[in-house]
């Protein structure tokens, strides 16, 4: 399958087979399809972690810092994907035409802002140490945390083996 071979070059290959697999018959070999899935997949596992829930009042106030990170991150991603998806288009008046050198830029975009997302969660996970949770709390939000940022990291190996393409 197409999405195994991209997949081992990543740091987190069984996460990231299972993560595409159900994309495969969207993506078709699509090299721009395959750089924009991870990236979807990280939106939606971070929007999804950002939304905890059944917190106690004080863990939710431990918790704001790491929400407001994920949150942000959250929003790389939907500006990544958004520049993946209006690349060759018109954005807003200025002319994004398929040349080289626009497509290196918005890759250069995507992973300065999926890396300010592994950054975000590095903060998160460093947080989530000193904060006032439940263990079993704590141990279920870092689980998600970690997720994410695995997530983030074979997303950024996509990104970048696209725009390496495109160089």
């Amino acid at each position: 399958m197409f999405i195994k071979k991209p997949c081992r070059a990543t740091s987190y290959p069984d996460l990231c087979f299972k993560s595409l697999a159900r994309h495969a018959s969207k993506i078709q070999g699509n090299p721009k399809l395959l750089a924009h899935a991870p990236l979807n997949t990280t939106f939606f596992a971070a929007q999804a972690t950002s939304r905890i829930h059944s917190l106690r009042p004080n863990e939710v106030a431990a918790m704001v810092d790491c929400i407001a990170g994920l949150t942000d991150l959250v929003q790389k991603l939907q500006m990544s994907t958004k520049v993946m998806d209006e690349g060759g288009k018109d954005n807003g008046g200025v002319r994004v035409d398929d040349s080289n050198d626009v497509i290196q830029v918005e890759m250069n975009d995507i992973q300065m802002w999926v890396n300010m997302g592994l950054e975000e969660e590095e903060t998160c996970k460093n947080g989530l140490a000193n904060m006032d949770v439940k263990g079993k709390v704590k141990k279920g939000i870092r689980k998600g945390i970690v997720n994410v940022a695995h997530l983030t990291s074979n997303a950024l190996a996509f990104v970048k083996s696209f725009a390496f393409a495109h160089d």
